[in-house]
């Protein structure tokens, strides 16, 4: 079982101790090492480049690579037009570049994962959550033609999955009517974090916004960050 573990990611990796699924983590497996790169933003691409240049910083059992939901969501908001498009622009030019395709998806994640396990056998790479908590909308259906790849990648090279989509999608369709928001105001993006200091205020504020799982249709408040963090570690458990 790994007791050191490298977690690279865009900002569903990072966050706020109760938003965040490698602090959740730390509470679970107190004696275990972390290091976590999370940068908000950041593509398949970008995190695999990072991965690269993480190597240097340690040895670890085990490296749980989280992505792939901003190469859909970057697009995404490029399309919503206005201050939203120069937002995406200027974090693609940041280097946050997106995929472009899910041909190109696959070959990305299949050089990552090789380029992985030649270092450590112990390799576990996620799903994508959700993309709005309304399952049925075209973002989602999109984020589950990804979610396959990533499967079938992960099958094809023998890693370990950690089906974050599917523990999400179990548990939704139980939490009522699915909630609409979805990053709507562009002060949001810098405002949220305040406005989620703690648990109780991040649950507070999916309540305003009719979520269940999510602040803001993408990233976790307490009770998702939970649900992550359970996968990870059952996806952890069952390394050799």
């Amino acid at each position: 079982m790994p007791r050191s573990v490298l977690i690279v990611g865009d900002s569903l990796s990072g966050g706020l101790p109760h938003l965040s699924f490698p602090w959740q983590l730390r509470r679970v497996n107190p004696g275990w090492e972390y290091l976590v790169s999370a940068r908000g933003g950041d593509t398949l691409a970008g995190i695999g480049n990072r991965l690269a240049e993480l190597w240097g910083a340690g040895k670890y059992d085990a490296v749980i690579i989280e992505g792939g939901g901003n190469d859909i969501f970057l697009p995404y908001l490029e399309g919503r037009g206005g201050i939203w498009r120069r937002f995406a622009r200027a974090m693609m030019a940041r280097g946050r570049t997106p995929c472009g395709d899910i041909a190109t998806f696959r070959d990305q994640l299949a050089r990552i994962l090789e380029g992985t396990l030649a270092r450590t056998a112990g390799v576990i790479v996620t799903t994508i959550p959700c993309l709005g908590e309304d399952l049925g909308s075209p973002l989602n259906a999109a984020r589950e033609r990804y979610n396959r790849v990533i499967r079938e990648t992960a099958r094809d090279h023998g890693v370990v999955l950690a089906d974050f989509g599917a523990a999400y999608e179990e548990i939704l369709p139980a939490a009522g009517t699915p909630g609409l928001y979805l990053l709507e105001r562009f002060s949001d993006v810098f405002l949220d974090t305040w406005q989620a200091l703690t648990p109780q205020k991040a649950l507070a504020l999916s309540e305003r916004r009719g979520l269940f799982l999510t602040i803001d249709g993408l990233h976790p408040n307490p009770r998702g960050a939970t649900a992550l963090a359970g996968t990870a570690d059952s996806a952890l458990r069952s390394l050799p």
